[in-house]
């Protein structure tokens, strides 16, 4: 089974229900029943394919009956007052913000978002601490060679992020992950490349991004310089 979504899984606390949106082959339900979770378990997916797939995951697991299916668009086809656990898994920081950014009741102060972008997380961190919620934990997980950021956060009022935070994570919470120094060499590398193109680029268009894109590649070589003071 997937190391990634184990660790997702491991998130769960029980509680009233959990909305897993984006199903796919419904192997979080499948964990999450075999865990012994108690609460409501609803699995979301937009295609009737995928919800198809994680029937035959849930027969073949012996746990159907356990589990809701539910053919909607996000939470669109979701009762809030049956959960107060939502995971959004395997899609982009912007997809997975247009799904919180409908679903108005997903601030609920007792719910609890557990979310694994697997691009744009820094628009999904910027959603989350401009909408009134705080990022209570990250977690990194490798998978097939690459590194995945699984986000957990809740209502409330969160500081101020530096800008290269919501690339990567707020360094207090991530500093610790044996992924820190790959993730963070990976975005280094990747802002100064963009730097250098900025300052040769013609297209006049483009120069005012420069001195945002800098301060973001200052930020990243920072955090490399507290970690390896604390080392």
């Amino acid at each position: 089974m997937s190391n990634r979504l184990e660790l997702i899984a491991s998130f769960v606390e029980n509680g009233i229900g959990v909305a897993d949106v984006g199903t796919d082959h419904g192997y979080i339900p499948v964990m999450l029943v075999k865990r012994g979770y108690k609460g409501n378990i609803i699995a979301t997916d937009i295609n009737e394919g995928p919800l198809q797939k994680a029937k035959q995951s849930l027969m073949d697991a012996d746990c159907e009956d356990s589990v809701k299916l539910v053919l909607c668009d996000g939470l669109d086809g979701c009762k809030p007052e049956m959960v107060d656990t939502i995971i959004v898994a395997g899609m982009g920081g912007d997809t997975i913000t247009g799904i919180l950014d409908r679903a108005e009741w997903c601030a609920r102060e007792d719910m609890k978002l557990i979310l694994q972008p697997v691009t744009k997380a820094e628009i999904l961190r910027y959603w989350l601490v401009n909408n009134d919620f705080v990022i209570k934990s990250e977690a990194q997980v490798k998978e097939n060679g690459t590194v995945y950021q699984i986000i957990c956060a809740v209502p409330g009022r969160d500081c101020q992020y530096m800008d290269a935070e919501l690339f990567i994570g707020r360094y207090e919470l991530i500093k610790n992950s044996p992924f820190f120094d790959n993730l963070l060499s990976k975005h280094i590398k990747r802002f100064a490349s963009t730097v250098d193109g900025l300052k040769t680029t013609d297209r006049e268009e483009l120069l005012p991004w420069l001195g945002l894109v800098e301060n973001i590649l200052n930020e990243l070589k920072m955090m490399r310089e507290w970690k390896n003071e604390n080392r």
